[in-house]
C-alpha cells in the first residue's frame, strides 16, 4: 500500500476555525484531569493559573516583563522569516540578547553613558 500526501485545492473555513479551538479544549481537558490526579480541584486550579494573573496590577506588570523578550524574539524571526535569510533561532536570539546588555550594564557603570533624561 502507498500513501501519497496531497494538497487540498482549497482550505476549509470550518477546520480552520475549530482545530484551535479544540487544541484548547483538549489542553483545559488535560491540565484538568492532571490536577484532578494531584487531589486539587480542576475549577479553582484553572482559575488560579488562567485568571488570578489577569486580577492585579503587580502580576500584569510581571506578565509583561516576561512577555517582553519573547516578543522580541517573535518579531526577529518574522523578520527574518520575511526576508528569507538565516537567522541564529529564538534561543540564540534571547542568549546573544542578554550577553550584549550584560556587556552594555558592565561597561558603562559608573559612567556618565545615561540618556539625558537620567543624567543628574
Amino acid at each position: 500500500m502507498h500513501l501519497a500526501l496531497e494538497r487540498r485545492a482549497e482550505r476549509s473555513t470550518v477546520i480552520a476555525i475549530t482545530s484551535p479551538l479544540i487544541a484548547i479544549a483538549l489542553t483545559l481537558v488535560t491540565m484538568a484531569v492532571l490536577f484532578a490526579i494531584l487531589g486539587k480541584n480542576p475549577i479553582t486550579a484553572l482559575g488560579v493559573y488562567f485568571l488570578d494573573p489577569l486580577t492585579d496590577s503587580y502580576s500584569l506588570i510581571e506578565i509583561a516583563v516576561k512577555a517582553t523578550p519573547l516578543v522580541m524574539i517573535a518579531v526577529g524571526l518574522a523578520l527574518c522569516y520575511i526576508a528569507n535569510v538565516w537567522n541564529i533561532g529564538a534561543e540564540g536570539q534571547f542568549l546573544i540578547g542578554a550577553v550584549c546588555g550584560s556587556w552594555i550594564a558592565v561597561k558603562t557603570q559608573g559612567t556618565d553613558a545615561a540618556p539625558g533624561c537620567c543624567r543628574r
